[in-house]
């Protein structure tokens, strides 16, 4: 079988899935099952572009953000895009070669290495600046996910910082989609999107992508504690709603004025990760607003073997843990957890059950659950013990 992403102006509308043979006819099968699931969605899609200038509010908001064709290449506000790496120049080829290929001026492309044990990043970002002159290096020799993006934001050439992961292929029309987010909001101080996986050809690929939900929403959504609140009591920490940090950008001013990623979080540090979900959430507390665009779209090049897929599994769930172990003192997190915790726990679990269906990876999904939920529990004290430490050496 193939999943097909389907596409109207560069804006993902959803998937069908399609026997994957014969190949000449592929195109007509996944047309004629994308007219048949997702009609509507296209339907949506044309009359928005038909009626964008008569529209009102929030509907109006979202027929500016949702066609890609409508956004300027060239605007007067410049972008930085920010790649941090450690010691994975061969998927970091890719990634910037994918970055050199976006329809957005002006644009600087600044790749953060951190921590590195060699030349070897350094080398190939100063071959490929020989020909791009966009493109910069630099380097933050302290480990750390969050000291790294805490570099990019601060030796940025432009105010609008855009961030994605070296394991990331971004659509061209990618920048020009975070720049049209921002320009249809002057409340929006962090802008997310849409992230699909590049291949889905082994098990442990398809228990990730099925496993977290990066590309399930195809309708542009705002986040903030007053008109766009959605009914929960756990929001807004409940972070993974408003995106990922292999997809974001943000304005520069607004995450210096919430003290800029929590260097204890973040691959690299105690928390091995969160550092994405913890800003999104700081973000939001302090009054600003995210908006989820699919037209800001990347691809993601998902683990494809079991020991690794273990490794990342482990390490997400240690950054979730890390995150909750930061935000553990919010009375309205402890509150929701009281009130809301059971069924989340339910959820989480019918989602891994559901990946390991889906990745028919048996056994080994089980094992995948338990070491996710081990994370969890040992990033909650890693974080809590680290900050400890953190306090005491003042």
């Amino acid at each position: 079988m193939a999943r097909v992403l389907v596409r109207l102006h560069g804006a993902p509308l959803g998937f069908v899935t399609v026997p994957s043979t014969p190949a000449e006819t592929l195109t007509a099968r996944a047309r004629a099952a994308a007219e048949s699931a997702l009609g509507d969605s296209v339907r949506c899609h044309i009359e928005r572009d038909e009626s964008v200038d008569r529209l009102a509010n929030d509907a109006q908001w979202e027929a500016r953000v949702a066609c890609s064709r409508l956004f300027p290449r060239t605007r007067d506000t410049g972008m930085t895009i920010v790649i941090c790496t450690r010691d994975r120049s061969t998927g970091l080829r890719e990634c910037l070669r994918s970055v050199q290929q976006v329809s957005y001026s002006p644009l600087e492309i600044l790749v953060v290495d951190n921590a590195p044990s060699g030349s070897q990043t350094e080398e190939l970002v100063t071959a490929l600046a020989g020909d791009d002159p966009r493109i910069r290096y630099a380097c933050e020799p302290s480990a750390g996910l969050s000291r790294a993006r805490n570099h990019g934001l601060a030796h940025a050439r432009y105010d609008i910082v855009g961030f994605t992961d070296d394991d990331a292929l971004v659509d061209p029309g990618w920048p020009a989609a975070l720049a049209a987010g921002f320009a249809s909001d002057p409340d929006a101080v962090c802008i997310t999107g849409f992230v699909a996986a590049k291949a889905l050809d082994t098990p442990s690929e398809r228990y990730f992508d099925s496993r977290y939900p990066w590309s399930e929403v195809a309708e542009p959504r705002r986040y903030d504690m007053n008109s766009h609140r959605p009914p929960s009591r756990l929001f807004p920490f409940t972070a993974g709603l408003f995106g990922t940090g292999a997809n974001f950008a943000v304005r520069r001013d607004a995450v210096l004025a919430v003290g800029g990623f929590d260097p204890l979080l973040g691959a690299g540090a105690a928390g091995r990760g969160g550092e994405d979900l913890d800003m999104f959430v700081r973000l939001v507390l302090a009054g600003g607003r995210i908006c989820y665009l699919p037209s800001a779209f990347v691809w993601h090049c998902h683990r494809s073997d079991p020991a690794a897929l273990g490794r990342q599994a482990y390490s997400y769930g240690h950054g979730l843990g890390a995150y909750l172990g930061r935000h553990l003192a919010s009375p309205e997190l402890r509150g929701g957890l009281v009130g809301h915790g059971l069924p989340l726990v339910a959820r989480l679990a019918g989602r891994m059950r559901n990946a390991t269906r889906e990745s028919q990876m048996g056994i080994r999904g089980a094992r995948l659950a338990l070491t996710e939920a081990w994370g969890i529990a040992a990033g909650v004290l890693s974080y809590r013990r680290a900050a400890r430490q953190a306090a005491k050496r003042g």
